[in-house]
């Protein structure tokens, strides 16, 4: 029998989280997109947890990016310098690039550090695939791991992942109706 929280995050997750990251990808928007896809990684460690507040963040972030994405990631430095550096401060600290460029070429440099470079290369189109491969993972996991199931559940129950957003003409329509 399939747990409709899982059924619902294998559907949701994709459908309102993805849509935003290929819109910022599609822009040439590389650094909106990185962060984007750190903050899903954290929404997805969340999940794999049982820990819906932001307490213990960097340990589940590490946590989930050591378990569900390639081994060429150091996940701590990942977290400091690209997940913390972005989302808080905008900047990387003078240790990673930003290549946003779909070409497999530029792909291929991700994570890497080029010779004559003395930053890594963080590329999203890369990190988004392996954001996509680390959900697919941990639905298989939920599917099949009855104790991860229940951790999940206790936490997608309490925050799960919904619509953030409305069409402004739908809100002001409502609004109006309400004679805010």
């Amino acid at each position: 029998m399939s747990n409709p929280y899982i059924s619902r995050f294998k559907k949701h997750f994709p459908a309102y989280v993805y849509t935003n990251i290929a819109a910022c990808l599609k822009m040439n928007q590389g650094i909106g997109a990185t962060i984007l896809i750190c903050c899903a990684i954290d929404t997805l460690s969340s999940y794999a947890s049982a820990n819906p507040s932001v307490r213990n963040n960097k340990a589940r972030f590490i946590d989930f990016v050591s378990k569900y994405f390639p081994t060429n990631y150091d996940p701590e430095q990942f977290y400091k310098f690209v997940r913390c550096g972005l989302v808080h401060s905008f900047n990387m600290e003078n240790q990673y690039y930003l290549l946003c460029s779909n070409k497999p070429s530029a792909q291929e440099l991700h994570l890497t550090k080029p010779k004559g470079y003395h930053r890594k290369i963080v590329n999203p189109y890369s990190l988004f695939r392996h954001l996509k491969r680390a959900h697919k993972k941990l639905v298989e996991d939920l599917e099949n791991d009855i104790n991860l199931k229940k951790v999940f559940s206790s936490v997608y129950s309490k925050k799960p992942i919904c619509k953030q957003s409305v069409k402004p003409r739908t809100l002001l329509k409502r609004l109006d109706k309400l004679k805010i």
